[in-house]
């Protein structure tokens, strides 16, 4: 806000100096009350109705997915660099996988096992059938217990036959779920979207990798807690970052952020402890808001960018949007400003 009272002084130090308005103790006066009359109205405009982020923390951001957290499971290669722009489906990294093959083998093994455990049996009924039709065909020369046994014996098998394709059945879903561990050792980039720093190489068992989805790019905006009840979603808003020093990006208010971090609670029994929250709370902590914009074609706004914004919130009459000069002038000298530290 200070930077919109420079040119008033300035226009006031030249008039002095140029001999226009002499420095008289009437004219001292209305100059600093006109100074002070404008500093008030600035402060109240850029408080309730045309709030800007005097703190310069502004900060570009975007979702980003977590790869693949690690632990204990090997990184065989990695096939990306710092900061690299991927594709959806590119090969991000891959995994060793010695024990899913041995697995996969075991499983295989004890499948072929199982079968010619049912080939047996499927032999073994068929000659108990046999043996049984010849029983029968003897009549009153073969004794009915034989016969007897021999349907038991055969209903018994055919037990062990079920009994055994439903092992088979449980080892084809460890198949599938093995194969399914498998196919995931190739960790490949679920969207369109740009890494960050490559922090793990060949070797590591522990850590992961971030891809920021960069198609959803977002701008958080901190405001005062005076003007929470002036935002509302949809209003317009502009904001700078350093990045591009000089330059205004135009967006609109998504959303405001309700909960905070000091909204938070433990989530072990027990209550807080009083100084630790007067503690958290001395300072003064504001609200965020989410802008949405639209990157301009030709630039490549940063993530983790900062700059300032300002929002043309609500107005207790239409008669006061003329306000909105306040923000918008406040954010243009913090970008020229920004532009001027950046030579």
């Amino acid at each position: 806000m200070k930077e919109i009272m420079l040119p008033y002084v300035l226009i006031c130090w030249i008039l002095v100096k140029t001999g226009v308005v002499r420095w008289t103790l009437r004219n001292a006066v209305i100059i600093i009350g006109i100074g002070i009359a404008l500093a008030l109205a600035l402060f109240t405009a850029h408080r309730f109705w045309s709030p800007a982020d005097l703190t310069d923390s502004t900060t570009v951001k975007a979702p980003h997915a977590v790869l693949s957290p690690l632990v204990g499971q090997e990184v065989e290669h990695v096939y990306v660099s710092h900061n690299q722009k991927v594709n959806k489906g590119d090969l991000i990294y891959t995994l060793r996988t010695e024990d899913t093959e041995s697995q996969l083998e075991s499983l295989a093994a004890q499948k072929k096992a199982s079968q010619a455990e049912i080939l047996a049996l499927t032999y073994k009924i068929d000659n108990d059938r046999k043996h049984l039709v010849r029983l029968e065909k003897l009549d009153d020369f073969a004794q009915d217990s034989q016969r007897d046994d021999l349907r038991t014996s055969i209903e018994s098998t055919q037990a062990q036959i079920a009994s055994v394709n439903a092992q088979i059945l449980n080892i084809d879903a460890q198949i599938a779920t093995a194969k399914w561990q498998n196919e995931r050792r190739e960790i490949r980039a679920p969207f369109d979207g740009q890494l960050s720093i490559t922090n793990i190489v060949n070797g590591t068992r522990i850590g992961n990798m971030h891809l920021y989805d960069t198609n959803k790019k977002f701008v958080e905006m901190r405001i005062a807690d005076q003007t929470y009840s002036g935002i509302e979603v949809g209003q317009f808003a502009e904001f700078y970052v350093d990045a591009y020093p000089g330059e205004i990006f135009r967006g609109r208010v998504h959303s405001l952020t309700t909960g905070t971090g000091e909204a938070q609670v433990s989530v072990l029994n027990g209550s807080q402890h009083v100084r630790r929250h007067v503690g958290n709370n001395m300072g003064s902590h504001g609200r965020t808001i989410i802008i949405e914009f639209d990157e301009p074609e030709g630039y490549n706004i940063p993530i983790g960018a900062t700059g300032s914004g300002w929002v043309s919130a609500k107005k207790p009459h239409p008669m006061l949007g003329f306000m909105d000069i306040i923000g918008g002038a406040t954010v243009r000298l913090k970008s020229y400003k920004s532009y001027l530290s950046a030579l």
